[in-house]
């Protein structure tokens, strides 16, 4: 009980003096160090309140393989998710694009050595941007990849392109 109350008043503390705790990264004060030295010094009280306040990110979870299940007649309506198909998906070895009818779009995460654990996150409505951003955050780069992969300027090796498929039932 004691630890709430005094994480309370921390926060407290921490507010009042113009920090809010829990979207304060500890990352966010060591640019703010940097960038008081690159002013050239002054004082450093201010990035020690700082890291009072501040939270160490978690770190995210990565992934070697995902699937975006999707049902094709919703990538006809959505734009976004035809362009993220059509010409970010092929940056993404390990990404597998399923159509399957009746389905909202998600992206299902797996693991090699646990199939059994799959962790599902539903992608409806996102912007084609967000959704190469999560995917570049969380799905783990191929052995044989170099590191500008997922550079956008670049077209991968044996890029593919999806049309929009539609199904009749």
């Amino acid at each position: 009980m004691l630890s709430r109350t005094a994480d309370a008043a921390q926060n407290n503390s921490c507010q009042a003096r113009g920090f809010n705790p829990e979207q304060l990264t500890c990352k966010t004060c060591t640019i703010l160090e940097q960038r008081i030295k690159e002013a050239g010094g002054g004082s450093m009280a201010l990035v020690e309140e700082c890291r009072e306040c501040c939270q160490e990110q978690a770190e995210v979870e990565k992934f070697p393989i995902a699937k975006l299940i999707c049902d094709a007649s919703v990538q006809e309506k959505d734009q976004d998710l035809h362009d993220f198909i059509k010409r970010k998906a092929p940056f993404f070895p390990g990404l597998e694009v399923e159509y399957s009818e009746g389905a909202k779009p998600a992206i299902e995460f797996e693991m090699e050595d646990n199939p059994s654990r799959i962790v599902r996150a539903d992608v409806s409505n996102w912007e084609s941007d967000h959704l190469f951003q999560f995917l570049t955050e969380r799905l783990e780069k191929s052995s044989e990849a170099d590191e500008g992969e997922n550079d956008m300027s670049k077209a991968p090796a044996g890029a593919w392109t999806a049309e929009i498929q539609t199904c009749s039932g």
